[in-house]
């Protein structure tokens, strides 16, 4: 089967004009301006993407679903749209355990790539949509034991930088393979920096291999920029430019204005990855679902708690996002697909997990999406098949 388009790998390197599969396995990449005739035409290929912060889809929320064929429509629901490597996030709850549970089996088949725990260990002065009742200090055995329950398939979890015993989590996962999020915090500059160097230190010492640590959807759920106290934020996007921390932007168009989302990735380059956060809205109509055990409304392509405009998570799936941005002509096309496919692999440590594809080399089963001008998908192949 022959794929035509002009294809970027996972880094956004422009490396061909098309893509030859046989049975599922990857023979040629085409030259550029390949004119000859293919099985699927297109304007752009890319790898499949990956979504690292995502609750949910499909009708199916992550935290609030524990049954199979839901989880399977949360993923199916992202996947038809281009994104072959997902991380399943759970928000915060009194207990988590039946969630972690139950999508462990899909971590282990490869049709996850691992969970997010956004919660418990995050400020209640930002709990955004997380459930204020299940908001708590961080518990070192609580932590260990849901990390052992999770079979190593935790690899991020949001907690404030100034939560009770956040080093001491920060240690814990990076001791599991997993690593800190920070993110759902009031705390102040100084705080951020002291946390976010300790970690980075840690990870050093014990030789922790990659970025050992990201930041939850940046400006989202944590305190503005102030002329005088810079505040989180300002310590996130250091870090970042110094390579020490990947953070995550929402490029949705309603958590952060498109021009500031244009600015961040600008600003730190590689280390900067376009998230979801999307709830079970994703992919379906616009009505009431469910985020945690809270009800949401989503309007005008905007989720809420019922009732109140804080913003309850995300309705759009990733291609929208690389679409969005890709048609307002900013960021360069090669930027945009390293923020949706290498850069999130990087901050999750996921870049061999299956569904992930960063380079197209011959002999291997891909991850492929092909999309039209318009940067709508057409087709998307995951794992060859």
């Amino acid at each position: 089967m022959i794929f035509s388009g002009t294809v970027y790998d996972g880094h956004g390197r422009r490396v061909g004009g098309g893509l030859v599969l046989e049975a599922g396995e990857l023979v040629d990449v085409l030259p550029e301006g390949y004119a000859g005739n293919a099985d699927v035409s297109g304007a752009y290929i890319t790898p499949g993407l990956v979504d690292i912060h995502c609750h949910g889809g499909g009708g199916a929320s992550f935290p609030d679903d524990t049954d199979p064929q839901a989880i399977r429509a949360a993923i199916e629901a992202h996947r038809a749209a281009g994104t072959t490597a997902l991380l399943a996030s759970l928000v915060s709850m009194v207990d988590p355990l039946p969630a972690i549970r139950a999508l462990v089996p899909f971590c282990e088949t490869g049709d996850l790539a691992g969970i997010h725990m956004e919660g418990p260990y995050v400020s209640p002065h930002k709990a955004g949509a997380q459930n204020p009742a299940a908001i708590r200090g961080a518990d070192p055995g609580e932590l260990t034991m849901w990390l052992e329950e999770a079979k190593g398939f935790v690899k991020t979890m949001t907690i404030a930088p100034e939560t009770d015993n956040a080093l001491e989590a920060a240690r814990i996962l990076l001791d599991h393979g997993a690593k800190p999020s920070w993110g759902h915090t009031a705390t102040d500059g100084r705080t951020a920096a002291r946390v976010l160097q300790a970690t980075a230190d840690y990870a050093a010492k014990i030789g922790f291999k990659g970025v050992p640590q990201t930041a939850t959807h940046l400006f989202n759920a944590m305190p503005p920029i102030d002329h005088r106290e810079p505040g989180p934020v300002r310590e996130f996007l250091a870090a970042a430019r110094l390579g020490h921390t990947i953070v995550e932007t929402i490029g949705d168009g309603v958590h952060i204005e498109p021009v500031l989302v244009e600015d961040v990735h600008g600003y730190v380059g590689q280390n900067a990855a376009f998230v979801t956060d999307a709830i079970a809205a994703a992919g379906m109509s616009e009505g009431r679902y469910r985020l945690g055990g809270l009800d949401v409304d989503v309007r005008a392509g905007a989720a809420r708690l019922a009732g109140k405009d804080t913003i309850a998570g995300g309705c759009s799936r990733l291609s929208d996002q690389l679409a969005l941005f890709a048609s307002r002509g900013v960021l360069p096309i090669e930027r945009i697909v390293r923020a949706c496919v290498a850069t999130p692999a990087r901050a999750a440590s996921i870049e061999d997990a299956a569904g992930v594809t960063l380079d197209f080399k011959p002999g291997t089963r891909p991850n492929i999406v092909v999309f039209d001008r318009r940067f709508s998908p057409v087709r998307v192949i995951r794992d060859g098949a």
